[in-house]
C-alpha cells in the first residue's frame, strides 16, 4: 500500500516539473528554425500560475501592491518565447500577423519606436479577455513573445496600466 502512494506522489512530482519546462524550440506556432534561420537561438519557458502563486503571495505581504493581487487572481499561465539572431525579421513578423488573424485576436495597440515594434493583442470573448499576446521585435533580429492566459476584462487591464504610471511618478 506504501508503495502505491510512492508512485502515485512520484507521478505527480514529475507531472508538476515537466509544467514548467524550458526548451529551446518555440512553444509558439509562427516562431519556426525555417523562417529564424539556422543561426537563431529560441528558448521558450512556460510558466503556470500554481508554481509562481507562493512568491506572489510571499511579495503581496511585504508590501501592499494592488497589481500584483489582479495577476495573481486573473493570470493563469504565461509563456515565454525568445528569439535571438534572426535572419528573416520580416517572416518573423508576417508569421506572427498571419497567427494573430488565425487565432481571432484583436490589436489593442502597436508602437513602433526606435526600430523596435510592440504589439499588443488580445482574445476576446464575452467582454473578458481570454489571452494576451504581446510581441517585441527589433530590426537586429531580437524578438520577445509573451503569451498571457487568463480570465480579465479590459477595466483590468486600465486599473493596471493606471496604478503603475501612479508608481512610477
Amino acid at each position: 500500500m506504501v508503495k502505491i502512494y510512492q508512485l502515485t506522489f512520484c507521478v505527480a512530482l514529475i507531472l508538476i516539473i515537466q509544467s514548467c519546462y524550458v526548451k529551446r524550440t518555440s512553444n509558439l506556432s509562427f516562431v519556426d528554425r525555417s523562417v529564424a534561420g539556422r543561426d537563431a537561438e529560441i528558448v521558450s519557458i512556460k510558466i503556470p500560475m500554481f508554481l509562481v502563486k507562493p512568491f506572489l503571495i510571499k511579495k503581496i505581504h511585504e508590501e501592499d501592491d494592488e497589481m500584483l493581487r489582479l495577476t495573481m487572481k486573473k493570470i493563469k499561465s504565461v509563456n515565454l518565447t525568445t528569439l535571438s539572431n534572426s535572419s528573416d525579421n520580416e517572416g518573423i513578423r508576417s508569421n506572427f500577423k498571419r497567427f494573430i488573424h488565425r487565432e481571432h485576436m484583436e490589436e489593442f495597440a502597436s508602437i513602433v519606436s526606435d526600430g523596435e515594434r510592440i504589439s499588443i493583442n488580445g482574445q476576446v470573448k464575452k467582454d473578458k479577455i481570454k489571452r494576451l499576446m504581446l510581441g517585441v521585435s527589433s530590426d537586429d533580429g531580437d524578438h520577445v513573445f509573451i503569451d498571457v492566459r487568463g480570465n480579465f476584462t479590459v477595466e483590468d487591464l486600465t486599473q493596471a496600466v493606471n496604478l503603475y504610471e501612479k508608481n512610477s511618478r
